[in-house]
């Protein structure tokens, strides 16, 4: 049975980032939840967590560089009463479908009020799943206008899926020029066509958009 009221509810924070983590272990604390631990890295997350004794642990997807999916999928398995709830700025639906796959309980992004996680808390104690405002919206887009998206897919060139692909396949610009025997600028032209097309607006978008593409279809 979970803990109902925030003065019994145990909350674990992994999170890399010392400001970020302080900031939302004071917002916690102060709305009356105990903070039973805190890790900055997948290895302290590994070895603290088991021990926390937490109803619920919060994760940042990116710890250091890395995804941390295949440590929540280990804590997962290790604790499956343990609520998780992702607190990232990846909105990305391949980010989203991998977090639910593993079993997390809640996916709130970072362009959301920080508030949000309150009611994320509340929804998995109560046995719910929550995905936050800023993600629903982002979803409901992505619905509505995913006939013009397949459209635009299709109105690439075949070099053009090429560079798409390997940018998907986490080529950078040089390795995509080896790949296709031209220079940089030439995979930069190749980039800006693929914003323009695609109705990105930027690189960090449009390799969003490649990983989605190369691994989802």
């Amino acid at each position: 049975m979970k803990p109902q009221s925030p003065e019994t509810t145990r909350i674990f924070l992994v999170e890399d980032h010392p400001v970020m983590r302080l900031g939302l272990k004071m917002m916690l604390q102060e709305r009356g939840y105990i903070v039973c631990g805190e890790a900055a890295s997948e290895s302290e997350a590994t070895a603290l967590l088991p021990g926390a004794q937490a109803d619920i642990a919060i994760f940042d997807l990116s710890l250091n560089g890395e995804t941390a999916f295949a440590m929540m999928t280990a804590m997962r398995y290790l604790l499956p009463d343990v609520c998780m709830i992702v607190y990232s700025m990846h909105d990305s639906p391949l980010f989203v479908e991998n977090a639910l796959k593993i079993g997390v309980n809640a996916y709130v992004t970072k362009a959301d009020p920080v508030e949000t996680l309150i009611d994320a808390i509340n929804g998995v104690l109560a046995g719910r799943q929550y995905i936050g405002p800023a993600l629903v919206k982002t979803l409901e887009e992505r619905i509505f206008n995913q006939g013009g998206y397949e459209s635009a897919l299709k109105r690439l060139s075949e070099r053009e899926m090429e560079v798409l692909t390997l940018l998907g396949r986490g080529f950078g610009n040089v390795e995509i020029a080896q790949q296709l025997s031209v220079n940089t600028r030439t995979v930069e032209t190749y980039l800006a066509r693929l914003r323009e097309k695609l109705c990105l607006n930027n690189n960090r978008e449009l390799i969003r958009e490649a990983i989605r593409v190369t691994h989802t279809g």
